[in-house]
């Protein structure tokens, strides 16, 4: 837990940042519905890691560095926070909460985009039972998805924050390149 907390007080914002520096390679604005896509794909990557298999993988792609997919997340997920504008302030109430197993993300994952699409009326909208609000529910699930994450790289002794940090080198560079500076 104190690894996420700390990647909150100390990534959030360069995470946010990387986000906004991508825009120059965008030909279109995200929105919450779009980053939900894109946090689809980072954790399929993060599956892929662990299900590598050649009747499912890509060719040509290899995808099998845990700490990068984890941070890919992590980036997504900060991303999303921000749209929705999350506060972390209740963070210290899921001291207990210790869950570190892969499938729980997608279960989660499955969750929000449910109250997402409720949300931008896609479907019909339904109360959410120990929650006032969808935006409680919200922040609810994607606090416990930055908590699996961490302790998924807990578990596989990663440090979220050097990882993160190469993450964001790379894609800077990649940004750079891109556009030719």
């Amino acid at each position: 837990m104190k690894n996420i907390r700390k990647f909150i007080d100390t990534k959030l914002e360069k995470a946010v940042s990387l986000k906004e520096q991508f825009k120059v390679l965008e030909k279109k604005d995200w929105n919450s519905l779009t980053v939900l896509l894109e946090l689809n794909i980072q954790l399929n990557h993060l599956y892929n890691v662990f299900t590598s298999n050649e009747a499912i993988n890509e060719e040509g792609r290899v995808i099998d560095n845990l700490g990068d997919e984890i941070s890919d997340v992590l980036l997504q997920l900060s991303y999303l926070s921000y749209l929705e504008k999350i506060d972390f302030s209740s963070l210290d109430n899921y001291q207990d909460y210790t869950y570190d197993r892969l499938e729980g993300l997608s279960i989660l994952f499955g969750q929000l985009t449910e109250v997402f699409l409720e949300d931008y009326e896609y479907r019909f909208a339904k109360a959410r039972p120990g929650f006032a609000t969808h935006k409680e529910f919200i922040t609810d699930r994607i606090i416990k998805m930055f908590i699996i994450v961490s302790n998924i790289a807990d578990k596989y002794n990663l440090n979220i924050l050097s990882e993160f940090d190469t993450m964001y080198d790379d894609a800077t560079n990649f940004i750079k390149k891109s556009i030719g500076k």
